[in-house]
């Protein structure tokens, strides 16, 4: 398995570089974003496939067509992000750390793509980050959080962090929980080579309307945030057992 595990290492970089060079090129000729996610979609499932990684995807009916949603999923692996990309049928939008834009070539795609960088450490551009979230979502997109800000150490799920659902209440969209099963024991924090040949799954849940979350407000305030937020982590939790 280990030789597999390198052979898919060595298809996964090739592809990585080859899809990064031409997701720039796309990007410049094209700005709405789909031509980037096409090419996206096929560098995830190829990826995927590189280390015989096979994803079941249920509750894909909770996804309405026309309607735009705040994706909230827990953040397991690196290979999350293939997964998602890959596999939610629908015009997503990521939100990722500004730390991934400095690997080298795989950074100047995701420096040239639709997707949303957030920084952390400087709150000023975090909050252009939600501003840009809100634009994107008005424009026809969905996007996707991981509210624990950060991958699990230890398989377990974190805490929620508010800003998912901030901007659910801005935009005045539903949030759809999200549960990743199975890419931690395939990829852990602490390992660099993924297992070869294993299953994972990607469960949708029912949306959460914010104005059902708090329906006596007439604005949404802090403490609706909070409710809302608490309500999503309880769901993921859910969708993972």
């Amino acid at each position: 398995m280990i030789l597999l595990s390198i052979l898919g290492a060595l298809l996964f970089l090739i592809s990585t570089i080859v899809c990064s060079i031409l997701s720039v090129v796309l990007a410049l000729l094209d700005r709405s974003g789909k031509s980037y996610l096409w090419l996206a979609r096929i560098w995830s499932k190829s990826c995927l496939l590189s280390f015989g990684i096979r994803v079941r995807i249920t509750g894909a009916k909770h996804i309405k067509q026309g309607q735009n949603y705040v994706y909230a999923s827990n953040h397991t692996s690196y290979l999350d992000i293939p997964i998602l990309i890959g596999y939610i049928p629908d015009n997503v939008r990521l939100t990722l750390r500004s730390s991934l834009t400095r690997i080298p070539i795989w950074g100047w795609a995701l420096l040239a793509s639709p997707f949303l960088i957030l920084d952390r450490s400087n709150p000023i551009r975090a909050q252009r980050t939600i501003e840009k979230a809100i634009k994107k979502i008005k424009g026809g997109a969905s996007v996707l959080f991981f509210p624990e800000g950060t991958r699990t150490k230890d398989g377990t799920m974190q805490p929620f962090k508010r800003g998912a659902f901030h901007l659910a209440s801005e935009a005045e969209v539903p949030i759809l929980p999200v549960a990743l099963i199975g890419a931690y024991t395939i990829l852990p924090r602490h390992k660099w080579l993924p297992t070869w040949g294993h299953r994972t799954e990607l469960r949708i849940g029912e949306p959460i309307f914010p104005n059902k979350i708090a329906p006596d407000s007439p604005t949404t305030n802090r403490a609706d945030e909070i409710h809302i937020m608490q309500e999503a982590e309880l769901r993921v939790r859910k969708l993972l057992t």
